[in-house]
């Protein structure tokens, strides 16, 4: 059964796959989180401990991890610096757009900032692209690295236990090596030599396990057999070192070329095998003649069905190719299309450009022919004025010249006119001076006598009327502030 909530979200999914997708990364963010906290925890508590056995041996390894856990840190910092840089280009960007002015000013504005923002961002995204680049590359290898160690430790996990022989042989090991020396006396020199070889070296891997026998021979094969590969060998095999690996190339070597030795032996030793029983066929009768054959016609038909089946495989590889040229072919079609859709956008983008181009010259040249109008106009106005102003000063002038000069004809009538009255004037005090005749006695004593005024003054000041108040009359004194001070 389903509950609401699946059935809503459900509901929310189908209606918004992106919000879903948003969601589900978001709970494997937290997951993760939980994971790491819980990591971290018990780490704290096995390794890292104060009191844990093994806080010596982990000691540089929670240095290490404090350090990285520091750079963290700071690339964080730095990551988040250069994302406001970036953002406040883009949003001094956005308000430039917010305010568009059709001028050449303007777009070539925006022009740069376009340009700057590209450039900051290309080279935010091939920094970070070089960065992850690198750690790729380190969790590759450290990958690597664990997924060796973990298929050492399980190979040490598989092998069976050591157990001790006895010093004396039983009958049966006895046995065994008595049939072996039988056996081996049988074969030729060379094989007998290398099955010596075998006993005393170790086996066919010289003593080594199988997974470090075979990472050293991937390793060889990769780098076929040049001695480039040993230190990559070394470094790939935990607890090896260089000497191990050179010693082990050395018995790989002789391994080789006693193998090879040992291969031209038995194939001797089969050629003479085999003219041998070329004899004994010889000498067979038609049994086996007939079982031949019926063996010739079962491999025919077994090679005509491997033949069939081959011929089938090659019509599903050409069907598949076929089907794969067409995708290819449709998908290079698509890009095409959308190359061709793009091309056409931008020739759109740049007609409109060279309309907006247009336009802007027009209003431009239209505003320069309207100021050169009203430059005209000013110029005529001024000149106009300045004529105005000239006919007006001349007006002006002549009018202050003939107010001048009739007050300075008043002037002088005025000043005629006083002249004869002073003249009057004195004419008249000659005539009454000759009429009166003045005697005045000389006091120069009268100069230090006081003057009529200051007589009065004086007799003023004597007066008893003008003396000093003995008594001055004030207002009653409340009784609740008698004889207060």
């Amino acid at each position: 059964m389903t509950s609401k909530g699946d059935v809503s979200n459900r509901k929310t999914t189908s209606k918004n796959p992106e919000q879903s997708k948003k969601l589900e990364y978001l709970w494997e963010l937290n997951q993760l989180e939980k994971q790491i906290c819980a990591i971290e925890r018990e780490k704290g508590t096995h390794l890292y401990a104060k009191r844990s056995d093994f806080r010596k041996d982990y000691s540089s390894l929670e240095e290490y991890e404090m350090k990285m856990l520091s750079e963290r840190k700071n690339e964080k910092t730095r990551l988040q610096q250069t994302l406001a840089r970036l953002r406040n280009q883009v949003d001094k960007f956005q308000s430039e757009l917010q305010n568009v002015k059709p001028t050449p000013q303007f777009v070539e504005k925006l022009k740069e900032l376009m340009e700057s923002v590209e450039v900051s961002l290309n080279e935010f995204k091939e920094q970070q692209r070089k960065v992850y680049e690198q750690l790729m590359k380190e969790e590759h290898t450290t990958s690597q690295e664990v997924s060796e160690l973990d298929k050492h430790f399980d190979m040490w996990a598989q092998l069976p236990p050591v157990s001790i022989p006895d010093d004396k042989p039983t009958k049966k090991s006895a046995a065994q090596v008595t049939n072996k020396k039988s056996i081996l006396a049988d074969m030729p020199e060379e094989v007998a030599a290398f099955e010596r070889f075998l006993q005393q070296m170790g086996g066919h891997r010289g003593g080594w396990d199988e997974y470090d026998h075979g990472t050293f021979m991937r390793l060889r094969n990769k780098h076929k057999g040049k001695p480039t590969f040993l230190d990559e060998a070394a470094s790939s095999l935990p607890g090896k070192s260089i000497t191990d690996v050179k010693d082990h190339e050395a018995w790989y070597q002789e391994y080789t070329a006693l193998m090879e030795k040992k291969k031209e032996a038995i194939q001797k030793w089969r050629l003479v095998k085999d003219a041998k029983k070329d004899e004994l066929l010889e000498q067979a009768d038609q049994h086996d003649q007939d079982e031949a054959a019926v063996r010739e016609k079962r491999e025919a038909a077994r090679a005509k069905k491997i033949e069939e089946e081959r011929q089938e495989r090659l019509a599903r590889l050409s069907a598949w190719k076929v089907q794969k040229e067409l995708e290819k072919a449709q998908a290079e079609e698509k890009k095409l299309r959308e190359e061709q859709k793009q091309w056409r956008k931008m020739e759109q983008e740049r007609q409109r450009q060279m309309e907006v181009r247009a336009k802007v010259e027009e209003m431009r040249e239209k505003r320069r022919k309207e100021e050169d109008r009203l430059a005209l106009e000013s110029q005529e106005r001024l000149e106009l004025e300045l004529e105005e102003k000239r006919q007006m000063s001349k007006n002006e002038m002549l009018r202050f010249r003939e107010r001048d000069r009739r007050k300075q004809e008043e002037q002088l009538l005025k000043e005629k006119e006083k002249e004869a009255e002073e003249r009057q004037r004195i004419k008249k005090l000659e005539r009454l001076k000759g009429q009166v005749e003045v005697k005045i006695k000389r006091d120069p004593n009268r100069l230090y006598k006081l003057t009529k005024g200051l007589e009065e003054r004086k007799k003023a000041e004597k007066s008893p009327a003008n003396g000093p108040s003995l008594y001055i009359p004030h207002r009653a004194v409340p009784s609740w502030r008698a004889g207060v001070s």
